[in-house]
C-alpha cells in the first residue's frame, strides 16, 4: 500500500518526540495502532523503520494491537500497582495537601495541575493518559478510527456512561463539548484550534461522533484527553448572558467522572465525594470514599502534617522538607526528573522590563547555580525556553548565566543606566524555593541598583493579575508543566501573541515573526523542518530575553505506602484509581 509521504515524516517526528521524554518506540506505535487501519499502519510502520525494541512487534504484527477495528472493548478501569504489602481497606477519604487553590473549574476555560486534577476527576473525555510512561486508553470511547489521510476521525461511545443526574452521554454532549472549547478559546483550546472549529464535531447518531479537521493531523488522539465532555442540558440550564454557563461552572461541575463535589472552600479546602457506581468501573482492588483538596501554604505545615498522619499526600514540599519525609520509613515518593519549565515571566510590555536591555540585565543577574543549591540537586538548568525535548533544543543558544560584569553592560545600554528603579516579584504563597529565588535574585539586583520588592499572592489571585498588561508583575514566578508531548506545548500558550493575559504567558509578549514561526511549525508534519522553526523561535526569544528560564525541578511529591497512587507525567493526576491498604 503506498503510504503517503506527510504521515511518514510526521510519525517519524512524533516517534522522536515521544522517545525523547521516555516513551519507547513500543509503546508509542501501540498508540498510533489505535489511529489506524491494519494494513495502512503496517505500511506506515515499516516505511518509518519498524520498531527496534528487541521485544516488540513488528510491522506486519503491529496491526495485532488495538487498531480503530478492533479496540471495540472498552478495556477495565485501571489499576494502580501497590509498592507496599497489604489488603485493600475500605473505602476511606484521601487528603491531599496542596499550595495552590483550584482557581476556576470550568473544564473549557481552567487549565492548571490543580484545575486538571479535578477536572480529571468530575469529568471524563474520550481518551486519557494513564501510567508512566503515560500510554492513552479508552475512556468515553470504546473505539475509534481515521480516514487514510487521519483529517476525519470516528468515535464510538461507550452506552453506559451517564452523567452525574443520571442521563447518558450522548454524540450531542460530545460535539456541544467541542464547540463550546473552541469558543472560549480559553485553557486547552491552544491544543485545538489549529486543526478544529465549531463545525468540526458531528453526531452521526446518538453514539458516534465524527470529527472532521481543518488539516490533517494523525496526533489528534494525543490532544483529546483534555476535551472534558459536558453535560450540555445541565449547562445551558445556568446560562446567563450567553456565557455558556460560564460563571456557574466555575465551582459547580455538570460531568460524568469518578467524584462529586462535596464542599468548595476557596483557601481552605475541596472536598469530592465518589461516585459508588460509577460507571466505568473503580479498580478490582478498592477505591476511595472520596477525597479532599486540602490548602497547606507552608512546607514545613505539609511535612508535619504527613508524620502525624494528618495527611496522606503532599503536593508542595521544598527540597528540604522532601529529603527529610521520603527518607522516613513508610512514605513513596517520585525520584525521577519531570518534563516542566520554571521560569521568571518579565512584564514585556509595561515599565522598565518593557526595556529589552533591563530584561538581559536581569537575566545575567539571576545565579542560576545557586538554584540547583538550593534544590538540593532535584534539578537541572534550562538550556533555553525547553526542556529535555530531543533534538528540538536549539543546542547553540547563547544562553544567560550569572554575569555581574554583562548585567551592568546591559543596564548602561538601557533608558535606566544607573538602576534607581523598582521591580515586583510576584510567588505562590507558601512555595518556599520560589521565595529562595527571589531573594537570590532580590540580592544581585541591588548591586545593580534595582530595588525587588517581594510580594507572595495565592495563585488565583497571580492568575488574576496576568490578565491585563497594566497589573500584570513585573517580574511572575511560574511552572509550565505538560499537557502534551511537543515544543508546542511550551511555546504557544507562552508566546504566541493570542495567548497573551493566559498565566503561561503572563509576559505579554508580543512578535509577529515568532507568531508566523509557531504557526507553521504546528502545521507542517516534517519533523526536521519543525525542528528547524522551533531552534529559530529559541533564538528569538532567547535575543529578546523575553523571560528567565532557570530550571526543570523533580516533583517533590510525597505520600504514605498505604496510599497505592499510580504517578503519570502528564500535567494534572487521576484520582480514581487511587485506594488504601489495610
Amino acid at each position: 500500500m503506498q503510504v503517503d509521504e506527510k504521515q511518514i515524516a510526521l510519525t517519524r517526528s512524533l516517534m522522536a518526540h515521544f522517545e525523547a521524554h521516555g516513551v519507547s518506540r513500543r509503546n508509542f506505535l501501540k498508540l498510533l495502532a489505535t489511529a489506524g487501519g491494519g494494513a495502512a499502519l503496517s505500511s506506515l510502520i515499516a516505511a518509518c523503520g519498524g520498531d527496534d525494541d528487541d521485544d516488540a512487534p513488528t510491522a506486519t504484527s503491529a496491526a495485532a494491537a488495538p487498531t480503530a477495528t478492533t479496540a471495540g472493548s472498552t478495556p477495565a478501569a485501571p489499576e494502580a500497582t501497590p509498592t507496599t504489602g497489604g489488603t485493600t481497606a475500605e473505602p476511606m477519604i484521601a487528603i491531599i495537601a496542596s499550595g495552590q487553590d483550584i482557581s476556576n473549574l470550568d473544564p473549557h476555560t481552567g487549565h492548571d495541575y490543580s484545575i486538571a486534577s479535578t477536572q480529571k476527576s468530575v469529568y471524563d473525555t474520550l481518551l486519557r493518559y494513564y501510567g508512566n510512561p503515560a500510554e492513552i486508553q479508552n475512556v468515553l470511547a470504546t473505539e475509534y478510527e481515521a480516514n487514510e489521510d487521519a483529517s476525519v476521525w470516528t468515535f464510538k461511545l461507550d452506552e453506559r456512561a451517564v452523567f452525574h443526574d443520571g442521563t447518558p452521554v450522548t454524540a450531542s454532549d460530545v460535539v456541544y463539548s467541542a464547540g463550546r472549547l473552541i469558543r472560549k478559546n480559553l485553557g486547552a483550546a491552544w491544543m485545538f484550534v489549529a486543526v478544529m472549529d465549531e463545525t468540526s464535531a458531528v453526531a452521526v447518531d446518538e453514539h458516534t461522533v465524527t470529527m472532521t479537521l481543518k488539516s490533517p493531523f494523525s496526533p489528534f488522539p494525543l490532544i483529546l484527553p483534555w476535551l472534558f465532555i459536558v453535560n450540555e442540558k445541565v449547562v445551558r440550564e445556568h446560562e446567563v448572558d450567553g456565557d455558556e454557563g460560564e460563571g456557574w461552572l466555575l465551582d459547580h461541575e455538570a460531568g460524568s467522572g469518578g467524584f462529586t463535589i462535596k464542599s468548595w472552600q476557596v483557601g481552605d479546602s475541596y472536598e469530592f465525594e465518589a461516585v459508588p457506581d460509577y460507571w466505568f468501573g473503580w479498580p478490582e482492588q478498592g477505591r476511595l470514599a472520596g477525597y479532599v483538596w486540602k490548602i497547606m501554604r507552608e512546607s514545613s505545615s505539609q511535612r508535619l502534617a504527613l508524620l502525624s498522619g494528618e495527611i496522606h499526600m503532599a503536593h508542595g514540599l521544598s527540597s528540604d522538607d522532601f529529603v527529610a519525609v521520603a527518607s522516613e520509613p513508610g512514605f513513596e515518593s517520585i525520584n525521577e526528573p519531570g518534563l516542566s519549565v520554571f521560569a521568571l515571566k518579565l512584564n514585556n510590555q509595561r515599565g522598565p522590563t518593557s526595556d529589552v536591555n533591563v530584561r538581559k540585565a536581569i537575566a545575567y543577574a539571576m545565579d542560576y547555580d545557586a538554584v540547583i543549591t538550593a534544590l538540593n540537586g532535584r534539578a537541572s538548568l534550562l538550556e533555553g525556553p525547553l526542556p529535555n525535548l530531543g533534538d528540538f533544543v536549539n543546542p547553540n543558544l547563547n544562553l544567560y548565566r550569572l554575569d555581574m560584569d554583562k548585567a551592568k553592560e546591559h543596564l548602561e545600554m538601557s533608558e535606566y543606566p544607573d538602576g534607581g528603579f523598582e521591580l515586583e516579584f510576584v510567588y505562590v504563597t507558601g512555595l518556599q524555593i520560589e521565595e529562595q529565588i527571589g531573594l537570590i535574585l532580590l540580592d544581585n539586583l541591588s548591586k545593580l541598583g534595582i530595588t525587588l520588592n517581594m510580594q507572595a499572592l495565592v495563585w488565583p489571585d497571580m492568575v488574576a493579575r496576568a490578565k491585563e498588561v497594566e497589573t500584570a508583575p513585573d517580574i511572575m514566578a511560574v511552572y509550565s508543566g505538560t499537557s502534551y508531548a511537543d515544543p508546542d506545548n511550551f511555546l504557544w500558550q507562552a508566546y504566541h501573541s493570542s495567548q497573551a493575559g493566559f498565566w503561561a504567558a503572563a509576559s505579554h509578549y508580543k512578535n509577529p515573526e515568532l507568531d508566523k514561526i509557531l504557526e507553521d511549525a504546528r502545521s507542517t508534519p516534517d519533523h526536521q523542518k519543525r525542528v528547524e522553526l522551533y531552534h529559530k523561535a529559541q533564538e528569538i526569544l532567547v535575543e529578546d530575553a523575553v523571560e528567565v528560564w532557570i530550571q526543570n525541578q523533580w516533583n517533590n511529591w510525597v505520600w504514605t505506602d498505604k496510599l497505592v497512587y499510580q504517578y503519570t507525567p502528564i500535567m494534572g493526576q487521576y484520582i480514581q484509581p487511587m485506594y488504601f491498604l489495610s
